[in-house]
């Protein structure tokens, strides 16, 4: 089975080889072309533009969807390699991206200026680590959840900052603004997140390691939310710039200010930027880190 595997995979490298790549211009025009059919309904409606015309338009997009996908098959091969013996086999992990790419497609800004493949790489990349993940979880929690989920660790991190400690129950439902009996079913969803699987035995009786814990090593949850946390940091630095960074930084007091918030003008005045400049670049930082804690867990 393996090797009939590899062999439809073999053949699908070989084919998407034969898709030329595409040039900044050319995604510029074939991204024009995709956004003019999503627009031309509201056209149309607006008596702007004909049926015939609306169609047209339709077919053009269809063609130029088509096209930026073939010649990005490679990338999504490029990205779905890091995710490699992580319980998905190739086959699995390109479909996955393959599905990210088409979201991508669609919604590609040509104006934005920047190149699709740059934009692209992160739908890919989410699409793969999604299926990843959801193929690795014993217990399955609704999409929804997985968003509080994600919400609630981001402010267990950030009270845990502030206060110098854990936070309680009743802290973190004021700060997400939830009441206990969400917070408490949210709390309990990071456990079933995190479960310890299944074991032999009477699961009511404690063992040993329960009864008398060691504590001059952490435990195994411990360890993993430690290994969690760097992972995350590290992965959500690599969403944005270095300026963004800077810019957040400095605006929440986390960078050689002795925890002092700066304001958007004094940033401002310490970077080079005018103060709108600089609420811009937080506004955009902000997006990106809230899209990828969405999507991280």
């Amino acid at each position: 089975m393996a090797n009939k595997l590899e062999t439809a995979l073999g053949d699908y490298l070989k084919q998407i080889k034969h898709f030329g790549l595409l040039t900044a211009e050319d995604e510029r025009e074939l991204g024009t072309r995709i956004r003019a059919a999503t627009e031309s309904e509201a056209r149309l409606a607006a008596g702007e533009i004909s049926v015939r015309e609306h169609e047209e338009l339709q077919r053009e997009a269809a063609a130029a969807r088509d096209q930026m996908i073939r010649a990005n098959l490679r990338l999504v091969i490029s990205v779905a390699k890091h995710f490699r013996n992580r319980g998905l086999p190739m086959e699995d992990l390109v479909n996955e991206g393959n599905v990210g790419l088409v979201n991508a497609v669609d919604r590609f800004d040509p104006t934005v200026g920047s190149r699709f493949s740059t934009y692209a790489s992160y739908w890919i990349d989410q699409a793969i680590r999604r299926a990843v993940q959801s193929a690795a979880q014993i217990v399955h929690i609704p999409s929804y959840l997985m968003d509080q989920i994600a919400q609630m660790r981001l402010a267990m991190r950030e009270l845990e900052a502030q206060l110098g400690r854990p936070a309680t129950a009743a802290e973190l439902a004021h700060h997400m603004e939830l009441s206990p009996k969400k917070v408490a079913a949210v709390s309990q969803a990071i456990r079933a997140c995190a479960g310890s699987g299944a074991g032999g035995g009477d699961a009511s009786a404690p063992g040993v390691t329960e009864s008398v814990p060691d504590r001059r090593t952490p435990s195994p949850h411990e360890q993993a939310a430690t290994e969690s946390d760097v992972d995350f940091v590290s992965r959500i630095l690599s969403r944005i710039t270095d300026r963004e960074a800077v810019v957040l930084k400095l605006r929440y007091g986390l960078s050689g200010t002795n925890g002092r918030k700066m304001t958007l003008k004094e940033i401002g005045d310490e970077v080079g930027l005018t103060r709108e400049r600089v609420r811009q670049i937080e506004k955009e930082a902000k997006r990106k880190l809230e899209e990828y804690v969405k999507e991280y867990v």
